[in-house]
């Protein structure tokens, strides 16, 4: 932030400007802010009213933040900003290789993240084909479908949470694929000393209160005026939360949250292609009731993987 004079007939004036960087360009906005300096009091109001201004100009609504500053999420716009731009400059060919292999990558890091035993063969054949699937081919298949879906921009609501996971799980059936579980699931970490797991330091509600919670979800993520990076870390922190289903529960998330951004005009993210600090962030925002650790390393993802996109020639 800075806050510059400009000198007219040996009169100041007052202007405000911020300055953001994305890669090797900076972006500035300008304010004007009067004859008068302003107290230090009256200079903080307005730097909060102004960098509401830049998120409005930018995106063109009037997003509200809680977990992560105004400036990154100006940042985060300016980046999705530059994103777009670019990917608008791409051929035909060249951005329907793109989506293609974002999609290929995606289901790949999505399956493989829970140990599902798929490979970049298999993913690939499913996208080719329609028929005559092998059983890892199939499985990759209804991701590939469930991706798709949530590009297409549906509404959500209990149903379409309930078909997604039907769509994700079809190969799944002892898993009981769209359907709300009937007992107590518990959650567990891995590392050196218990290779079998322990329970974490948090356990998801009863069979009993998932319908209600998750009727509460869909509310809430229909009406959040959160922006698109917090709306998406939140969903994913509140339905892991809630643990809706006997498996597949961290794949809907990350399903849901890039539904959020999509919704948006954000890119998919690949949330969870680096595995273990994905899972470390995850374990320790439920233990400690932080959503915010979520909502800060989307930020930090989406961020790194837009900054890769935009250096590619």
């Amino acid at each position: 932030m800075l806050l510059r004079t400009k000198t007219v007939h040996g009169k100041k004036y007052y202007y405000l400007d911020f300055s953001y960087r994305v890669l090797s360009k900076l972006k500035t906005f300008s304010k004007y802010i009067g004859a008068k300096k302003p107290s230090e009091i009256e200079l903080a109001k307005i730097e909060q009213a102004f960098k509401s201004e830049i998120v409005s100009r930018i995106s063109g609504k009037e997003y509200t933040n809680e977990l992560i500053s105004k400036d990154d999420l100006i940042k985060a716009l300016l980046f999705k900003e530059a994103f777009n731009k670019k990917f608008a400059s791409l051929s035909k060919v060249q951005k329907r290789k793109y989506e293609i292999d974002s999609t290929i990558l995606f289901t790949l890091t999505t399956l493989a993240t829970e140990n599902v035993d798929v490979s970049l063969g298999d993913v690939i054949n499913a996208f080719e084909k329609d028929r005559q699937l092998g059983v890892r081919e199939q499985i990759s298949k209804n991701m590939l479908k469930a991706v798709e879906s949530i590009k297409e921009k549906h509404a959500l609501n209990k149903k379409y949470l309930l078909g997604l996971h039907k769509t994700i799980m079809a190969s799944f059936e002892g898993k009981t694929p769209g359907r709300i579980r009937h007992r107590q699931v518990y959650l567990h970490k891995q590392g050196p000393k218990n290779p079998f797991g322990i329970e974490i330091g948090y356990r998801p509600p009863s069979p009993g209160k998932v319908n209600e919670l998750l009727g509460e979800f869909v509310k809430w993520y229909n009406s959040t005026e959160l922006n698109p990076i917090e709306k998406a870390a939140i969903a994913h922190y509140k339905i892991y939360k809630i643990h809706p289903f006997l498996d597949g529960n961290k794949r809907i998330c990350r399903l849901i949250l890039n539904n959020a951004l999509i919704g948006e005009g954000f890119p998919l993210l690949n949330i969870s292609s680096k595995k273990e600090p994905y899972f470390q962030t995850l374990i320790t925002a439920v233990e400690k009731n932080q959503p915010e650790k979520v909502a800060e390393f989307t930020l930090k993802e989406f961020l790194s993987q837009t900054k890769q996109f935009l250096k590619q020639n």
